[in-house]
C-alpha cells in the first residue's frame, strides 16, 4: 500500500512543478497533465482496492500462499491453465496455491523432511484451494460416468470437497528443474493404474515399475510425516483432515 501512495505522490509533484511556468498557449500541456494525473490516481486506487479485496477474501477464509511459508515448495496450478483433464482454464483469478495456514505449515514441514532425505527434491503442488463453483464444473464434465464411479475422482459438490476448504492438496515430487518424478500415471489420470490400492497388482503384471512405486511410496512417506492421508484412487491427492473436520474448522470457498 505504501508503494502505491509513494507512486501517486511522485506523479502529483512531477505534474505540479511541470506546470508551475505556464506558456503562452495557456498551459494546454498542464490540462493534459492534470487529466493524466487523475487517470493515474484512479488506476492506482483501483489496483489498491483489488489487491486489498483479494487479501481480505483470502485472509477471511484463513488461507495463505504456500510459497509465502516455504519457497522450496514448487507450484504448477493445473487448473489455472489448460494442462488438465478438462483441457480448459478453470481458474480465472486464482494464480497461487492457497491452503489453510496450519495446513500450509504442515506442508512446509513435509518439504523440510524431504530436503533432509534429498536436498535436490521438491514438492510440486498441482492444486490446493478449489472454489466450489469449479468443483461443480468438474462434476458436470463427468456426467457420462455413473455417480458411484465419478466420486472416486471428483467429490460431489453437494457434499463439498476438502479442497473447497483449503485442507487438501494435489502434488508430486520433482527435481530442482521442476521435472516430476515418474509415478507411472499422470496427474488427473482416472485409470486404475493411478490407484494406490492397486499398485501391487500393476507391479506384478509389469505395468508399474519398482522405481515408479518407490516414488509413490516416497511421496506418501513425506506426507504421512505430517499426518496427511492419501486416498485409494489418486496417488497425488492428500487430505489434512476429514471432510467432517474441515466443515467444523473452516469456511468453504464458494467462488474465486
Amino acid at each position: 500500500m505504501q508503494n502505491y501512495f509513494s507512486g501517486f505522490l511522485f506523479l502529483f509533484f512531477f505534474f505540479l512543478f511541470s506546470c508551475s511556468n505556464p506558456t503562452k498557449d495557456g498551459c494546454k500541456s498542464c490540462e493534459l497533465s492534470n487529466t493524466d494525473l487523475l487517470d493515474s490516481l484512479e488506476n492506482i486506487m483501483r489496483i489498491q482496492k483489488l489487491d486489498s479485496l483479494e487479501k481480505a477474501t483470502y485472509s477471511g477464509l484463513g488461507l495463505i500462499d504456500i510459497q509465502a511459508i516455504n519457497k522450496d515448495i514448487f507450484v504448477d496450478l493445473k487448473y489455472a491453465g489448460k494442462d488438465n483433464f478438462m483441457k480448459m482454464k478453470l481458474y480465472e483469478k486464482l494464480n497461487k496455491a492457497l491452503l489453510q495456514k496450519e495446513v500450509a505449515k504442515r506442508l512446509s514441514a513435509c518439504q523440510i523432511y524431504l530436503t533432509k532425505i534429498d536436498a535436490s527434491l521438491h514438492l510440486l503442488v498441482y492444486d490446493a484451494i478449489r472454489p466450489l463453483s469449479v468443483q461443480q464444473k468438474m462434476w458436470d464434465a463427468l456426467d457420462s460416468i455413473p455417480v458411484s464411479a465419478r466420486v472416486k475422482f471428483v467429490s460431489n459438490p453437494k457434499n463439498g470437497s476438502i479442497h473447497n476448504y483449503g485442507a487438501a492438496v494435489d502434488l508430486t515430487i520433482c527435481d530442482q528443474k521442476g521435472h516430476p518424478l515418474d509415478m507411472g500415471a499422470g496427474y488427473d489420470d482416472i485409470r486404475e493404474i493411478a490407484y494406490p490400492k492397486l499398485e501391487k497388482k500393476f507391479l506384478a503384471n509389469g505395468e508399474l515399475t519398482v522405481d515408479q512405486v518407490e516414488n509413490r511410496k516416497l511421496l506418501r512417506k513425506i506426507m504421512a510425516s505430517q499426518d496427511f492421508s492419501n486416498i485409494a484412487t489418486e496417488w497425488w491427492h492428500f487430505n489434512a483432515c476429514t471432510r467432517a473436520e474441515a466443515k467444523k474448522k473452516y469456511i468453504i470457498m464458494q467462488h474465486e
